[in-house]
């Protein structure tokens, strides 16, 4: 996931500065992604079931926000939410940092990106100014549907500055808490002192210059994405902000620096914490940061974990994700999450296949195979390797301007596509989805032409066959797609997001369509006839919570 402080450069190095500091304020990188990373649609965490719903909410722009409310099904109706307000280069998934911290104590977390961000409409950010009204809009949408739910904002960065500048507008309900993570005071200022950075620019501009190039910016800025500058100061509005705030910052931040949450928590016109930690503007925060933000809301809104709570402590995101969502690669570079690789099993004597579904801080790597265990730098060099058949040569990476095949999961074809980047770690950007790297663990869904995507693996499947699946859930064969064909054989399903199937498991459990003499398994006597199954599934909305499924034996890879 892109991090707030990244730029790109321009080609034109002459206007580098200026273009810069302009693309950083408005245009930074634009997280986009598929639905999901988001994880399942309902899990299960410390004892608290939980759904997810996705929908889309209008803004007075008229442009859609995309939304996922996380809503823990325990007995109290009224628990509250909270909104998560990203950062500049973030997006809902930015939020799933919040899930372990808020669910299991029954506090429903609302997730959207504002619009320029994520799969939000929209071209720009404004850091804070058009994202108010974003979050006011949300907030209408929960207080129109959940009148007697209590509403909390959680917001980092830009999306902390979208909460200063919205909550003095909240008169006639009040927000009932909020937790401000790495928020700027003033935009001008903050743009002065990354103009001087060298760190996030390329050229950093001297003080004689800085006056004027800022005044360029802010035309420029406010041509582009309509809103000057100068108004987005969150010091201007704090004095007014009486919801209980706690305010997070990083000691080592040099984007956002320190002396800003400061000042914002000196200003703060009611109940207020500030809390400092060890990390910088980007860095995972600790758990000590994140059980205060548990505390702080579970005091201000006044509740106590649910009954079917069952006592863990506040976990990090990474032990709650596996690291999905944030592709964290080891200290060398040279393994990251989900990425596909062989293994050395000493039991079975032989290199099995495996998935790469969390690295720690320190570089320990957890495999699908070997869960709740990580291999360190000795173990890695002798017993992880990437698939002989599969793995890229230098010369057989793939080049800019190649031309391949992608298959795209929208249109459910494999289209013509043009490299048009590639970064480091082989990752690629085409011209049919710019903006976003395709990660390695994806590159099944790229082929050169006239070759089959993972070519050296037998399979009898390829992404984009229509098959039927064994659900046992439902007693008998469904409709369903292959959306994935890793290098190992192994395949996904539309309708098992996540849950690879192993050769044998295909065979038990996958079968083309219209292959109607192979009988289902069951251990209820007669297979269930045609007709059982004739009913077509339902048709969810994007306003109805998804259907949950029966729970299953072993926990999801999300959790």
């Amino acid at each position: 996931m892109a991090n707030d402080a990244q730029i790109s450069k321009p080609e034109d190095e002459g206007e580098a500065d200026i273009f810069s500091l302009w693309n950083l304020i408005i245009r930074p990188p634009r997280t986009r992604y598929p639905q999901w990373q988001l994880g399942p649609q309902r899990f299960e965490h410390q004892g608290v079931d939980v759904k997810r719903e996705d929908f889309s909410v209008k803004n007075y722009r008229k442009q859609e926000l995309q939304c996922s409310l996380f809503e823990p099904q325990v007995e109290e109706l009224s628990r509250p939410i909270v909104i998560y307000c990203h950062g500049n280069s973030s997006c809902r998934l930015g939020a799933l940092e919040a899930v372990p911290v808020l669910l299991p104590m029954g506090i429903a977390l609302l997730a959207f990106d504002f619009a320029g961000s994520g799969v939000s409409d929209g071209d720009f950010v404004s850091l804070g100014w058009h994202e108010r009204d974003d979050l006011a809009s949300v907030i209408t949408y929960l207080r129109t549907r959940f009148p007697n739910r209590g509403i909390g904002l959680w917001g980092r960065s830009m999306g902390a500055a979208t909460c200063v500048l919205h909550m003095p507008r909240e008169s006639v309900q009040p927000i009932q808490a909020c937790v401000l993570d790495s928020c700027f005071a003033n935009l001008a200022q903050l743009a002065g002192e990354l103009a001087q950075n060298e760190q996030y620019m390329p050229w950093p501009l001297p003080s004689i210059v800085l006056s004027a190039a800022l005044g360029v910016v802010r035309m420029m800025v406010e041509s582009k994405a309509k809103f000057d500058i100068m108004d987005v100061s969150p010091i201007d509005h704090v004095g007014e902000c009486t919801v209980p705030t706690l305010f997070l910052v990083g000691q080592k931040d040099d984007f956002v620096r320190p002396i800003h949450s400061e000042r914002l928590h000196d200003k703060h016109g009611g109940v207020k914490e500030l809390l400092a930690f060890d990390g910088d503007h980007n860095s995972i925060r600790p758990r000590s940061a994140f059980e205060a933000v548990r505390q702080w809301f579970l005091k201000h809104f006044d509740i106590s974990p649910p009954k079917c709570f069952r006592k863990g402590g506040c976990r990090s995101p990474f032990d709650f994700l596996g690291g999905i969502t944030s592709q964290r690669r080891t200290p060398d570079g040279k393994f990251c999450v989900g990425d596909l690789v062989e293994y050395k099993s000493v039991t079975k004597g032989e290199w099995i296949g495996a998935l790469i579904v969390s690295v720690s801080e320190d570089g320990g790597v957890e495999l699908d195979v070997k869960k709740n265990f990580y291999l360190y730098k000795q173990d890695q060099e002798t017993k992880i390797r990437f698939p002989t058949s599969c793995k890229m040569e230098q010369n057989d990476r793939w080049q800019v301007q190649e031309t391949v095949e992608y298959y795209s999961v929208t249109s459910k074809e494999w289209i013509k596509a043009v490299i048009i980047a590639v970064n480091s770690h082989n990752e690629v950007e085409l011209d049919v989805k710019r903006g976003y790297f395709l990660p390695v663990q994806d590159h099944h869904k790229l082929r050169r032409i006239g070759k089959p995507a993972c070519a050296g693996f037998e399979c009898d499947y390829v992404m984009g066959d229509r098959v039927e699946y064994m659900s046992k859930s439902l007693g008998g064969w469904i409709d369903a797609s292959v959306v994935a064909v890793d290098v190992a054989g192994r395949v996904q399903l539309d309708c098992k997001r996540g849950v690879w199937f192993t050769a044998d498991e295909q065979q038990a459990l996958i079968r083309h369509r219209g292959i109607s003499e192979v009988k289902p398994a069951s251990s209820q006597g007669d297979t269930p006839s045609d007709d059982a199954f004739a009913t077509p599934l339902p048709v969810v909305t994007s306003h109805e919570i998804f259907p949950a499924p029966k729970k299953k034996s072993q926990p999801s890879s999300f959790l």
